[in-house]
């Protein structure tokens, strides 16, 4: 199974994402009746990606580009613009049900409906916690898939592969995402979103390294909330969310989740046109009829998409593209793995790309001393992901009091908000309290895994889900500074020597980037 050549940004921003005519529609209604109604169109747009980010875009033409930068709802949005512009937005634009057919429309439409889905939970959380701008985080959350749609628009049938090695192959997100696009659905996003000059709470949702921030953080549930059920309320992911929701709400499970289900019955209510399917319209289905939510969508007499032979487990494969390839591996010793409970879908291992690694070298040394700080660490964990073929990245930075390493910078997390919170706490001896004493590194192996493994911290065991991964801590003046983190997520992935020898020698060329930044 080969990826397939990455899609550029420019393929996908060169046509607009479409609206609904439902919107066009209500437009000429209320343009009809006069008045300058900013809330009515608002009020609409907000119910419609396409629109929204159309709206947004017209933002740009008004000669003073940093407004829309600081859009706080629709209805501003629209009075920025002025009635006629207004009036004329949806004019011209392409439409849904006359631009799209087939799976890509139904792909289109059925994105569109989950991402108002979201939206809607998302500020409806946002009253809860009497946040002060919630139609922000309504449009930021409605925007977080901005990618995903554009990609329905751009290239429809690279969008059903990977809707069908996530679904009916059972791949993890990420390495789904990776064999179909050759990228991650996220730095399309991001990529997107700083072309068309997005608010700056659609940049910060897409970064898994900001979920620590509580506004960031109730987008980031709501996206996973309704990704989930998707496949159900009962779903294995449906149900760990919940209680991440309950937490970030203060509110008991048992009120959270009646509240949530009459959010996606209200969410229908509001934009009924949507015609795919809605989250709603699983509630009352009982557990264990994921199955059937699957085969609805990629029915067995579907022609299936042509993929390239499995290759042999011993065969090597090499591409000068990104690859991804189902490595037949065995597991480690079931002995080992009591410590872990990995995920009980199928995995794919990412495969090392030497140009991107001796790049990423290339690019670090040339930029000693040059590079801001975001820059050095992105292209560090990008170095480490496509480079080494890690499925996870994390790199920590030590808490002010050094009581904890919280993660600032981050790859393949998956949209889990719960891994994307990846936090180690320093308050009682362990394992990388003793890592962080001095600059050096760790492989968790099955060589060394009976020693180490009962130094770990129980709640890092809990939230990486494996028993085998590579630690270096960082110091800058013989400080500590923060620790990266990586693993391949799956056991059946396994580490290996070469990988754990080019992690340790992209960590040090980051080491001595921190340490020209610090002079």
């Amino acid at each position: 199974m080969r990826t397939n050549a990455a899609i550029s940004i420019e393929e996908l921003t060169a046509q607009p994402l479409p609206i609904f005519e439902r919107s066009a529609r209500a437009f000429r209604k209320v343009g009809s009746e006069g008045g300058s109604t900013f809330e009515v169109y608002g009020d609409i747009i907000l119910k419609d990606p396409g629109l929204a980010l159309h709206t947004l875009n017209q933002l740009q033409t008004t000669g003073n580009k940093s407004l829309h930068a600081e859009i706080s709802s629709m209805a501003q949005a629209t009075m920025l613009l002025g009635v006629d512009r207004t009036k004329r937005l949806t004019v011209g634009h392409p439409q849904v049900e006359r631009t799209l057919s087939g799976f890509a429309k139904t792909g289109y439409i059925r994105t569109a409906c989950r991402a108002f889905h979201a939206a809607f939970q998302a500020w409806d959380w946002a009253h809860i916690k009497n946040d002060h701008a919630p139609d922000e985080i309504l449009l930021a959350t409605l925007l977080h898939d901005v990618a995903e749609m554009a990609l329905w628009v751009a290239a429809p049938e690279k969008m059903h592969q990977f809707r069908k090695l996530m679904l009916k192959d059972g791949l993890p997100t990420d390495e789904a995402q990776y064999i179909a696009f050759g990228e991650s659905l996220e730095h399309f996003s991001r990529e997107i979103a700083a072309c068309w000059h997005l608010p700056g709470l659609v940049n910060d949702a897409l970064r898994p390294e900001n979920a620590s921030q509580p506004r960031v953080r109730c987008v980031m549930l709501a996206v996973q909330l309704a990704r989930s059920t998707e496949r159900g309320w009962y779903w294995e992911k449906t149900e760990r969310v919940l209680p991440q929701i309950a937490d970030y709400l203060d509110t008991p499970l048992d009120e959270t989740i009646p509240h949530i289900h009459k959010n996606a019955v209200r969410a229908v209510r509001e934009a009924p046109f949507y015609n795919v399917r809605h989250a709603a319209a699983l509630l009352p289905m009982l557990p264990g009829g994921e199955a059937l939510i699957i085969e609805d969508e990629f029915p067995e007499a579907e022609a299936e998409i042509e993929t390239t032979k499995k290759p042999a487990a011993n065969e090597i494969v090499t591409s000068p593209k990104p690859d991804v390839e189902k490595q037949a591996s065995m597991p480690n010793n079931p002995q080992n793995n009591r410590s872990a409970t990995p995920e009980p879908t199928a995995q794919v291992c990412l495969l090392p790309q030497t140009d991107i690694f001796t790049q990423t070298l290339h690019d670090l040394h040339n930029g000693m001393g040059k590079m801001k700080l975001s820059e050095l660490m992105r292209k560090t964990v990008h170095g480490m992901h496509d480079g080494i073929g890690l499925n996870r990245v994390v790199f920590c930075v030590l808490g002010q009091k050094r009581e904890k390493l919280v993660s600032r910078y981050m790859l393949g997390s998956d949209n889990d908000p719960a891994f994307s919170r990846f936090e180690i706490q320093l308050d009682k001896p362990h394992l990388f309290t003793q890592l962080m004493k001095k600059q050096g590194s760790l492989w968790i192996n099955d060589s060394n895994r009976k020693k180490f493994w009962p130094l770990m911290p129980d709640d890092v065991k809990a939230l990486i889900k494996t028993n085998s991964f590579f630690a270096m801590s960082i110091h800058v003046r013989d400080k500590p500074v923060g620790l990266f983190y990586a693993d391949r997520r799956s056991l059946d992935c396994k580490l290996d020597e070469q990988a754990y020898k080019q992690f340790r020698q992209i960590c040090q060329f980051a080491a001595k980037g921190l340490a020209n930044l610090a002079k």
